[in-house]
C-alpha cells in the first residue's frame, strides 16, 4: 500500500540512462511529492546540482496538472537521466493544451509556463493517451 507521500514508482536503468516513472493523485500535496521524488532521484543518479532548478519547473507543471486537470484521473510524472539531458514529462486527462499568459496585471500569477520557457532547452506539449503530456529538457549538468 502506498501513502500521498509514497507514490507507486518504478526505475530503471538502461546502460546510458535513468528512467523513472510515477503516477501521483490530483490533490494538492501532488507538488510536494513531485519535488521530493525528483531530487531524491536527481542525487541518487548523480545530478545534484540540477535539482533545485527541476524541482521548480516539476513543481510548476504538477501544480498546473492539479488546477486545470484534477477531475481527469491522476497525474503521470517521467524523469529520464542522460549524460546530458534531463528529460521531465507530466501527464494528466486534460486534453486542454497549456498557455503560456502574460501578466499585465502584475498579478504574478499563471507564470509557469514563462519560467520554463526561460530555463528549458526545449518544452513542448504533445497528446497523450486520454489527455495531454507536456514535457521539457533541462541540462544535465551546470
Amino acid at each position: 500500500m502506498t501513502n500521498s507521500l509514497d507514490p507507486a514508482t518504478a526505475t530503471h536503468r538502461s546502460s546510458d540512462a535513468w528512467t523513472a516513472r510515477a503516477l501521483l493523485p490530483a490533490n494538492d500535496r501532488a507538488p510536494l511529492v513531485a519535488r521530493r521524488l525528483v531530487s531524491t532521484l536527481l542525487v541518487a543518479w548523480g545530478c545534484a546540482d540540477q535539482v533545485e532548478l527541476t524541482e521548480l519547473v516539476t513543481s510548476e507543471l504538477v501544480s498546473n496538472s492539479v488546477r486545470y486537470a484534477a477531475d481527469a484521473g491522476d497525474i503521470e510524472l517521467e524523469l529520464l537521466v542522460d549524460a546530458d539531458i534531463i528529460q521531465l514529462s507530466v501527464a494528466d486527462g486534460s486534453p486542454d493544451s497549456p498557455v503560456v499568459r502574460a501578466d499585465p496585471a502584475g498579478e504574478r500569477r499563471g507564470l509557469g509556463l514563462q519560467l520554463v520557457e526561460r530555463v528549458a532547452l526545449r518544452w513542448g506539449v504533445e497528446e497523450y493517451l486520454l489527455g495531454k503530456r507536456v514535457w521539457l529538457e533541462l541540462p544535465a549538468r551546470l
